[in-house]
């Protein structure tokens, strides 16, 4: 039974980028000190327990967030699906990172000591060159969020999100954003309130551009969306 626990750890590490051209020896020798850890939809892992432990998504999709208390507003930079890891910033610098991981659906994630990862970074090349792509591929999109807030207005922002996962849909074959996100989700990704998203969104189905449904936001007009976005997205 232990054998093919970690038989089956590594068939899932080997398809996350940040193990990416690691060797055989390497997953063996990993496989053991990873745990699974299930988490239910709307479960929240906070920055201490990431300070302790990394992650590696195995099956759904968690939204990261920085919360506000003094008004109680959120924002949410990244959306992180399968075979994604987080967080990579405490495991370099050993330093809380105010940033909480929410799970959008029930989750299931590998769960290891962050030493661990530390210590295999200083001991291989191909994983500490990972880390860094990781690393540069967060910075882009944070980039990209921040130019986006400044620039363009909450109309374009939401084409301009719901675009970039139409394209991925696209290329599974399919027509639907892959989660159903919340009109508070989205407004959390734009940087906006729940009420402008509704009135936005209200306008693009309007328009035939999307429906919203409770199971997907299906776009049925991939070249009016484009026609809203201030440029098309390179994924």
């Amino acid at each position: 039974m232990h054998k093919t626990k970690d038989e089956e750890t590594i068939r899932n590490l080997k398809k996350a980028f940040f193990f990416s051209e690691m060797d055989d020896a390497f997953f063996e020798m990993a496989a053991p000190h990873f745990q699974q850890k299930s988490l239910q939809k709307s479960a929240t892992i906070d920055s201490e327990e990431t300070l302790k432990y990394f992650y590696v998504i195995i099956e759904g999709n968690v939204k990261t967030s920085y919360f506000n208390p003094e008004n109680a507003r959120s924002i949410t930079p990244f959306l992180l699906s399968e075979y994604e890891v987080f967080d990579i910033v405490p495991v370099i610098d050993k330093k809380e990172n105010l940033m909480d991981y929410t799970a959008l659906d029930t989750c299931m994630l590998l769960q290891i000591e962050a030493h661990y990862i530390r210590s295999w970074i200083e001991t291989y090349p191909q994983l500490n060159t990972n880390l860094l792509q990781c690393l540069a591929k967060k910075f882009r999109e944070m980039e990209e969020f921040s130019r986006s807030l400044v620039f363009y207005d909450t109309k374009t922002r939401l084409a301009n999100l719901l675009l970039k996962h139409a394209i991925k849909e696209e290329e599974n074959r399919s027509s639907k954003i892959t989660k159903k996100l919340s009109h508070e989700t989205l407004s959390e990704m734009i940087g906006s309130v729940r009420s402008i998203v509704t009135r936005d969104l209200q306008e693009l189905k309007r328009e035939g551009i999307i429906l919203d449904k409770r199971a997907a936001i299906i776009v049925k007009d991939l070249e009016k969306l484009k026609e809203r976005c201030v440029k098309y997205i390179d994924l």
